[in-house]
């Protein structure tokens, strides 16, 4: 079985085509800067082999989708012929978004729900009608990120909202980076050989877009993020949690409309707006070592959240085995993983602090009681086992 599977931002657009169930991809490709005339495009056969580039205007996600398939059409025509379906790393479909088959009620329901994910549902939306009408009869498959966290009991998920917004408009903590939570909790128990029924990990996603995940024994119980991407830990612009009721606030003391206070929320919050200088963690430790008390201010903000998420959950589930990093943060910062991690030492926890320094992917010392590692996650290879798990059913 051959799968397409698309990982699409607000302007970028990641293929790869994988043969399944061997997991072997077969072409790759990425364009960045989608809806722009100075688009940059590689492609690959499998995910090393560069073959093609192109740089100039790449308008929209429709024409980033035909540059994609000309590509493998031209390079592997037989493989291309072969595709039975196409996967897609989605966001959020409502009530519907866990692994489904896309169709005109899935498309309206991510409709409905674009102003939960602005920045990625309609790129999404444009793409899977692209791909419906440039292969026809293909299944095409959503594999959308709160999926993984409905394993969690219904007070997890609920708000204390009038029921009636719950029950008829699902205002609900859905969570998200289900897929990359989805890999590296399964990569944990797989690594340290734990048992599959009885284990508690504590899955940290660390990046421009963070979360906390509690995993045990094999369901997702509990994640920072809520009814949006914007909830949790504080995010690289986006505020992380925050008091409903600071927006009106904000809104009589400023004169901005409601739309106005959000954009503020969304674009210019979180640690860009804590620091002043960005929502990059690289340039926040730069401006930490200058001397610039923001942007220390951020990042203790964001070790803080991750504490204390972190605490939540080990008492949720009651004990620990493992903690996991993920992420651009969580890989290449070695200090943020020491400063969480050596918070756990009451509970036995002990860094091996040459291997956190280079980044290793195991990083706990041979006398603690908990395992650290830290994984390159792997969101696509997740998307083709939905998919094909979906096609196969």
């Amino acid at each position: 079985m051959n799968v397409i599977v698309c990982n699409i931002g607000s302007t970028s657009f990641k293929f790869r085509l994988i043969a399944m169930p061997d997991e072997r991809v077969i072409a790759s490709g990425h364009i960045e800067r989608v809806g722009s005339n100075d688009a940059m495009a590689t492609f690959y056969r499998g995910t090393n082999e560069r073959v093609r580039d192109f740089a100039g205007p790449v308008p929209d996600q429709g024409v980033a989708v035909r540059m994609g398939l000309a590509f493998i059409e031209e390079e592997f025509p037989g493989d291309i012929a072969a595709v039975d379906a196409v996967g897609f790393k989605a966001v959020q479909a409502g009530k519907s978004s866990f692994t489904v088959r896309i169709d005109d009620d899935i498309l309206r329901a991510m409709e409905e729900y674009n102003d939960l994910a602005p920045a990625h549902n309609p790129a999404y939306l444009a793409a899977m009608r692209m791909f419906r009408d440039l292969l026809p009869g293909k299944i095409l498959v959503g594999v959308f990120e709160p999926g993984f966290h409905v394993t969690r009991p219904e007070y997890a998920q609920v708000y204390g909202t009038p029921y009636e917004w719950y029950e008829k408009f699902g205002v609900k903590r859905y969570g998200y980076h289900g897929a990359s939570l989805r890999f590296v909790t399964g990569e944990t128990v797989r690594i340290l050989g734990l048992d599959p029924d009885n284990h508690s990990i504590v899955a940290c996603h660390l990046g421009g877009s963070s979360s906390v995940c509690a995993y045990k024994n094999g369901e997702s119980i509990d994640t920072s993020m809520g009814f949006t991407p914007q909830t949790g830990l504080i995010q690289s612009s986006r505020t992380g949690d925050i008091d409903a009721f600071v927006v009106p606030f904000v809104m009589r003391k400023t004169g901005m409309n409601m739309d106005e206070v959000y954009r503020e929320l969304g674009s210019n919050g979180g640690l860009k707006g804590l620091s002043g200088i960005s929502g990059d963690m690289r340039d926040i430790l730069d401006a930490i070592e200058k001397g610039d008390a923001r942007a220390r201010l951020a990042r203790d903000k964001y070790i803080y959240d991750i504490k204390c998420y972190m605490g939540a959950y080990i008492l949720l589930m009651g004990g620990i085995d493992a903690v996991c990093f993920t992420g651009g943060t969580g890989q290449n910062d070695a200090a943020l993983r020491a400063e969480v991690l050596n918070s756990l030492a009451f509970l036995g926890f002990k860094l091996d602090e040459k291997a956190n320094a280079e980044n290793r992917q195991r990083i706990d010392a041979l006398e603690s009681t908990i395992t650290a590692l830290v994984l390159t996650t792997d969101e696509e290879i997740i998307v083709a086992r939905e998919t094909m798990r979906l096609v196969r059913a």
